[in-house]
């Protein structure tokens, strides 16, 4: 084997003759075109527009039966607590939190914050009754009597 440093270069490759310049062809004109006129030719027709797609019908609109026409009775459920009344009358109250628990015995805890007397702290107010409402009313009526400042 050979090191690297010592082989030798090739020859040196010269020419007898320069290289020819490059010179473009033109393409022949077509024979056919020389024959006709201009006017004579059909023009290309040319459309940069895709045909218009016909629109699709639209589906009917789908109507869903009333509860009623399924069979379904819909019925108001009573002594059911008018919430609306009562966040009203807990904002008026200044009730800070609220939370109503269904116990295991079958009633009804409801428990609220109010402020306290000194800034920061609360006061918890808890009512247990029969029934949700009657929990509620029983808090807020007792909400009603430790309003702040009050005694």
């Amino acid at each position: 084997m050979f090191a690297p440093g010592m082989m030798s270069p090739p020859p040196p490759m010269t020419y007898s003759q320069p290289a020819p310049a490059y010179v473009p062809q033109r393409p022949a004109a077509p024979a056919v075109a020389a024959q006709t006129p201009a006017s004579s030719r059909p023009q290309p027709l040319i459309r940069a527009q895709a045909p218009e797609e016909p629109n699709p019908a639209r589906p009917p609109l789908l109507t869903l039966p009333s509860p009623e026409q399924l069979g379904v009775a819909v019925r108001p459920v009573e002594n059911s607590p008018d919430w609306t009344a009562i966040h009203a009358r807990m904002k008026a109250l200044g009730v800070v939190s609220y939370h109503m628990d269904s116990l295991p015995d079958g009633r009804s805890r409801f428990t609220c914050c109010m402020p306290g007397d000194q800034p920061g702290l609360t006061r918890r107010i808890e009512s247990v009754a029969a029934t949700e409402i009657e929990a509620v009313q029983g808090g807020l009526q007792q909400a009603a009597q430790m309003r702040p400042g009050q005694p």
